[in-house]
């Protein structure tokens, strides 16, 4: 009985020893550091230029008067007139769309008291021009019809179909980035790998929109030049952030 209660307590010895070795090998690999990888970061650039084929105007009418009625009154035939000078232009009217109307209180302010003045009505509407040789006429017969009360907020040129630009602009950008990075790479002595990652970013700059003088829009028709418009080019340019390995 002593006999088999000692080969008993031996191969217990061994067992714990053997389970002991096997776990401490396996607590080394989880705790030892992974290898880093090595990448390279770069930033790579690309633009293309392109001739902008429609315009969007925001534009409106705004009418002060003593009681809300006669301003909106005055604003929607204003508006009205507005409108239908667009769509004389050959603006669809799914092209016509209301931005912002609104009706606020005007105060005047005299030694620290508070008068009512009266009220202003604001209506303004996004119009896109798709074709822009009409441009300057748009804008001419808009003044036109919205008499003292127009008001004419911004224009901004764009490009409908952009896809091809972005994709051309596209290229050019993982060039840029890819011909940084070998540079990079052989300075550094070592040798370039895949792409790891790839992100992108992508935006448009179109130059500042020239417009006639006030006077010179708004006069008479005797008087009265054209609104100059240039268009100018739009530029389309796509920046990309790439990790190349390091092999």
């Amino acid at each position: 009985m002593k006999r088999c209660n000692y080969c008993l307590l031996v191969v217990s010895v061994l067992l714990i020893s053997t389970l002991t070795a096997c776990d401490t090998r396996y607590t080394s690999q989880l705790l030892s550091p992974p290898t880093s990888g090595r990448t390279i970061h770069v930033t790579g650039n690309g633009s293309v230029t392109g001739e902008p084929d429609i315009a969007t105007l925001n534009l409106g009418v705004s009418v002060e008067k003593e009681t809300v009625a006669e301003a909106r009154e005055e604003a929607a035939s204003a508006m009205t007139a507005l409108i239908d000078s667009l769509e004389a232009n050959g603006i669809a009217e799914k092209d016509i769309n209301t931005e912002n109307f609104s009706i606020y209180p005007q105060y005047d302010y005299s030694e620290g008291e508070r008068k009512l003045r009266g009220y202003r009505v604001n209506n303004t509407v996004r119009a896109k021009v798709r074709e822009l040789d009409t441009l300057s006429d748009v804008i001419d017969d808009a003044a036109k019809a919205g008499g003292d009360n127009i008001v004419v907020n911004s224009i901004q040129f764009m490009i409908d179909d952009t896809t091809e630009f972005q994709k051309q602009a596209r290229s050019l950008a993982v060039k840029d980035a890819a011909a940084k990075a070998q540079t990079l790479a052989e300075a550094s002595g070592v040798t370039l790998g895949k792409p790891v990652t790839i992100s992108e970013n992508t935006y448009f700059e179109s130059p500042p929109i020239a417009f006639a003088t006030a006077e010179a829009a708004f006069a008479d028709d005797g008087a009265r030049t054209s609104t100059p418009i240039a268009p100018g080019e739009l530029t389309v340019t796509v920046n990309i952030t790439v990790v190349y390995e390091i092999e």
